[in-house]
């Protein structure tokens, strides 16, 4: 496989969604998503449309189509706030919509009205809900409201890599949830398990909010005995009973290796 090397070359994302794979193929494993308005960092350039990056939201790795992002970048100064949104031609809910955008999408407000807020897609103004967006810049008030993010992702099917309402994994439901509080977080159990904006608690300290994680997998406490996750067993975002879930995954994840909290910021 011939490589071209480039220099230190930023692009994002300029479609809804866009596959990161582990090869330059379409039917290579998935290994996660990038979401409108993210940025890659460019390490190298296949000649048949792909190009190898590393995401500059968590640093994962892997292959994107060439058409999918752009050398344009926009500083951005809104995110979708909702698990999705329409960008519309014009400021009316009648009018033709563009493109759909999921949960945690970057956008470069231009202009914002009562209801509507302007942006450039495919260099032409559209405009996008207010009630769907939010700052940036905002920090959130309580840093376990992520679980009723999670909670809107309910019934939300299964898929490993999947990073959207259209699909995720486990890992991928408590990064989105979390980046939407403006936390910014890891990808995958493992290096979501070591995080430093974590702390370890013992069992019974278990209770809203609370990560709990097995070797490969990580689920939400909503209390004490009840989870929230996406899971492959019931093929989507479901809430569980804990100890039934344990019973579960013990056979296949081993034991709980850990109760995580979120460290309160002062």
């Amino acid at each position: 496989m011939v490589q071209r090397e480039l220099n230190l070359k930023i692009m994002e994302v300029k479609t809804s969604l866009a596959d990161l794979r582990k090869l330059p193929n379409s039917k290579s494993n998935l290994e996660t998503q990038l979401l409108f308005g993210e940025r890659i960092e460019v390490i190298c350039e296949k000649k048949e449309g792909w190009i190898f990056c590393k995401s500059l939201t968590d640093g994962y790795k892997g292959w994107i189509k060439k058409n999918e992002v752009s050398k344009k970048l926009n500083e951005k100064n809104f995110k979708v706030s909702e698990l999705t949104t329409f960008i519309y031609e014009k400021p009316d809910i009648k009018s033709n919509f563009l493109n759909k955008l999921h949960l945690n999408s970057k956008l470069q407000v231009l202009k914002s009205t009562n209801d509507w807020s302007s942006l450039y897609y495919k260099n032409k103004i559209s405009f996008v809900f207010n009630k769907h967006i939010s700052t940036i810049l905002e920090k959130p008030k309580n840093l376990n409201n992520y679980v009723k993010t999670a909670k809107k992702f309910l019934n939300t099917v299964y898929l490993w890599g999947g990073k959207s309402h259209l699909g995720l994994d486990c890992s991928g439901l408590v990064q989105l949830c979390l980046e939407n509080q403006g936390i910014l977080f890891p990808r995958n159990t493992q290096d979501q398990f070591h995080c430093k904006i974590l702390k370890t608690i013992n069992e019974d300290e278990i209770n809203y909010g609370t990560l709990i994680f097995w070797k490969g997998h990580v689920a939400i406490a909503i209390n004490k005995s009840q989870i929230i996750h996406a899971n492959a067993y019931h093929m989507k975002v479901t809430i569980e009973n804990l100890d039934n879930a344990k019973k579960r995954i013990e056979p296949v994840y081993g034991n709980v290796v850990g109760y995580k909290k979120l460290i309160e910021e002062n």
